[in-house]
């Protein structure tokens, strides 16, 4: 009797787009205090390749990711709102009063 080569049914090999996803989601979070919402696009991705991990194959690490990638979009979308709610004004009140060069000195 011939014995047919047994072949390797864990998910190892098909949580790839859940463990990029979830690393995406990790780096986009740290970096958001160096890149602010430049790194929106990072959010995204990770979300896509999470979704799709989910809809493939659904494992702990695509939901995590999910969650990780939707938290950041949200932190991202908060520090917009900051920045033209607080910062564009007082930027605009320097260069309204005459720029850099009429700052008070503190």
């Amino acid at each position: 009797m011939v014995k047919k080569k047994e072949r390797n049914t864990s998910n190892k090999g098909k949580e790839g787009l859940g463990i990029a996803g979830f690393t995406l989601g990790i780096v986009g979070l740290l970096l958001i205090i160096f890149l602010g919402p430049l790194n929106i696009p990072i959010h995204i991705v990770g979300l896509i390749f999470c979704w799709i991990q989910q809809k493939k194959n659904p494992t702990k690490l695509g939901k995590a990711g999910l969650i990780i990638n939707i938290v950041g979009l949200i932190i991202d979308i908060f520090f917009i709102y900051y920045i033209f709610k607080y910062v564009v004004p007082q930027i605009q009140e320097i260069i309204d009063a005459g720029g850099v060069n009429n700052l008070p000195l503190v």
